[in-house]
């Protein structure tokens, strides 16, 4: 994602700093509160200022401590911070103070920082950003001649109060809207950018607080656009590709998602997410490459580069889906969901040949994207031009691919597809997620009637997803239930992507009905609000083995899946619902039409008489779901148990014809 953590939802709870002070009544407690809390408490109160200073910096080191900075807070030290300490007319005892603040809601849940939200803590922020500014544009004391003292404390400040933003804008819906309405407070942000003098640290954090803000937040995104420096200022940022452009790509995407600028439709030209693809590959190839990022200095190491890179480019992917249909009903641009005349449908063999030909065709380019891991700012710059360029000399038919999935699929997902095979589980995990995004939203393209250069660009790709990414995590038999999940949705994506026709090298599905089995074996969630029952392990790893049994798979295959989800419901009650749903909807979608060579496994192997008993465990399985605890579940399993009902109609006709 380009996206810091989603914002909480948050109930009302008691004030979390606002409980009657009593002593501790453990005794180790006690005697910190009173060596060392107390002491330091009374001198935040004194009237010297140089007490209060010194106070407000011990509390600061205090507060990293998790046993001090709880009885800080029990000591009532926000009240003081809030009334006396921030608004100090000492800058070093108020730059502290605002540092303590920031620190607290770091650490602290979420709702520290909605306490300080009804507190009117935005007032303060306000007035102090103001001061922050004056002394910035100040004529007769031009900042880079204060003393360095004076500029250090200026800067530890601005840190502090934009750090408080981000956790702010990170808490509550509600805050963010409030910070919108303040325009002072993106005067402040932007305008610390364009200070020769900031430090690196503090711009990085400027761009991960506007990045912060920005997320879902269409009043923020206009009024960024609406100011032409702001917006030119972050679309230079990205084309430099240092670090700095990684969390100018996050707002540039936020923005791009909030405005539904798509390709098909941005109002300005080329400010779409294609454009931040290629810096967010250069900058990763960069950083696994160990090159010197020196295009401007960042306080954010490698790894949090190459996290936040991963984040975004997985957002983009999520985000193109809706481009796509958004595009689909007010474009002609695209042609993935509709491109042929009427009455020229491709029939399934017209697909295989395509895919054979199409993966012969694509031999020589997968070699070279072999040589291609670290790729250069020249050759992303090439790939680039052929994306979104004039097309002159690319294929006739390269302006049907949107610029955005075109470059997700030709720039992104080859290295996406290296890092997703490294043995840092961090970077694995987020590449996967990325590969994973790009590959479902693919499925949800018609290939029967997208572009030719679309299916023999993604075709070869998805079959080396799987080749080196999903069969060797399976044949590692991993423990880790996160990564099994992972890659088992990964799975599903790329082989619903292809309808199915990937070449399995071995027993791939024996392997997930193994992990089908395992899946019964992990713990239900304590708290269950809010968990989808169709992300569990156990629907994955049916949606799976059901695309790969799709026509023209070969008959024995389809045959062993055909079973394996028969033996699934005939599992119930004991079978969770969601798994019962997906093995329906693989059933209905496998043996749709008698033409297909797998029906012959249908009407052989009596799967009708199957599901015409398993009908009754399939309605009461459904009726047992609390319609209003979980209304999607109880909704989709009256209507997969609807759709049996039709589909067993339908199949005793096809017989009877």
């Amino acid at each position: 994602m380009g996206k810091s953590n989603k914002r909480a939802k948050v109930k009302n709870h008691p004030n979390p700093i606002a409980k009657p002070v009593k002593p501790p009544t453990d005794p180790e407690l006690a005697a910190v509160r009173e060596k060392q809390i107390l002491p330091v408490i009374n001198d935040l109160k004194s009237p010297e200022v140089s007490r209060r200073s010194a106070a407000a910096i011990a509390i600061a080191n205090l507060i990293e401590d998790t046993k001090c900075r709880k009885l800080l807070l029990r000591e009532q030290v926000v009240g003081i911070l809030l009334e006396q300490t921030i608004t100090d007319s000492s800058l070093e005892s108020k730059s502290a103070g605002w540092g303590i603040l920031r620190n607290l809601a770091l650490e602290e849940e979420a709702d520290f920082s909605i306490h300080l939200y009804r507190q009117d803590i935005l007032t303060p922020i306000t007035a102090i950003i103001q001061m922050i500014i004056e002394t910035i544009e100040s004529k007769e004391n031009p900042i880079a001649k204060l003393p360095k003292a004076q500029q250090s404390l200026l800067w530890t400040l601005s840190s502090s109060v934009v750090g408080l933003l981000t956790s702010l804008g990170e808490a509550q819906e509600e805050i963010v809207e409030a910070i919108s309405n303040l325009p002072s407070i993106l005067n402040f942000l932007f305008g610390l950018l364009n200070v020769p003098a900031v430090p690196g640290e503090l711009f990085s954090d400027v761009l991960t607080c506007i990045s912060t803000l920005t997320e879902d937040n269409k009043i923020l995104a206009q009024q960024i656009v609406g100011n032409e420096a702001w917006l030119m200022g972050l679309m230079q940022l990205r084309e430099v590709a240092g670090p700095r452009a990684v969390p100018a790509c996050a707002v540039l995407h936020n923005i791009f998602t909030c405005l539904e600028w798509f390709d098909h439709n941005t109002p300005m030209e080329g400010a779409s997410d294609a454009i931040l693809i290629p810096t967010l590959v250069q900058c990763m190839s960069q950083v696994q490459g160990e090159d010197n990022l020196s295009n401007g200095s960042s306080h954010l190491n490698p790894d949090q580069i190459l996290q936040l890179a991963l984040e975004i480019t997985a957002s983009i992917a999520t985000s193109l889906q809706e481009a796509l249909e958004h595009g689909a009903k007010h474009e002609k641009e695209f042609e993935g969901f509709d491109d042929k005349p009427a009455g020229e449908d491709e029939t399934m063999a017209d697909d295989i040949n395509d895919d054979a030909s199409d993966a012969e065709d694509e031999d020589g380019p997968d070699e070279e994207d072999e040589e291609e891991d670290e790729m250069t700012e020249a050759e992303i710059a090439d790939d680039m031009d052929r994306v979104i360029g004039d097309g002159s000399d690319d294929e006739d038919d390269s302006e049907d691919v949107p610029p955005t999935l075109d470059a997700l699929i030709r720039i992104a997902a080859p290295f996406l597809l290296k890092l997703a095979q490294t043995d840092d589980e961090a970077v694995q995990s987020g590449a996967i997620s990325a590969l994973n995004n790009i590959a479902w939203t693919i499925s949800n393209v018609d290939f029967s009637t997208a572009s030719g250069r679309l299916k023999k660009s993604w075709t070869p790709l998805a079959q080396q997803i799987w080749s080196e990414v999903v069969t060797p995590v399976l044949a590692s038999n991993t423990a880790d239930i996160e990564l099994a999940s992972s890659i088992t949705s990964l799975a599903w994506a790329v082989a619903r992507s292809v309808q199915g026709q990937v070449e399995l090298s071995g027993d791939e599905h024996r392997k997930f009905m193994a992990l089908y089995q395992a899946s019964k074996d992990i713990p239900a969630p304590s708290d269950t609000e809010g968990v989808d029952p169709f992300q569990g392990l156990g629907v994955k790893c049916v949606g799976v083995l059901g695309s790969l049994a799709l026509d023209p798979a070969p008959l024995a295959l389809n045959r062993e899946i055909g079973v394996f989800l028969l033996t699934v419901l005939a599992g119930l009650p004991e079978t969770p619902v969601a798994d019962a749903v997906e093995a329906l909807n693989g059933i209905f979608d496998i043996y749709s039409d008698k033409s297909y060579a797998c029906d012959e496994v249908f009407r052989t192997d009596g799967f009708h008489k199957h599901l015409s008993e398993l009908k009754v465990k399939v309605t009461k399985a459904a009726k047992g779901v609390d319609k209003r605890k979980d209304t999607e579940l109880r909704s989709r399993a009256d209507e997969a148990g609807l759709n049996l009902t039709r589909f067993l109609a339908y199949k005793l006709r096809e017989q009877k014809h």
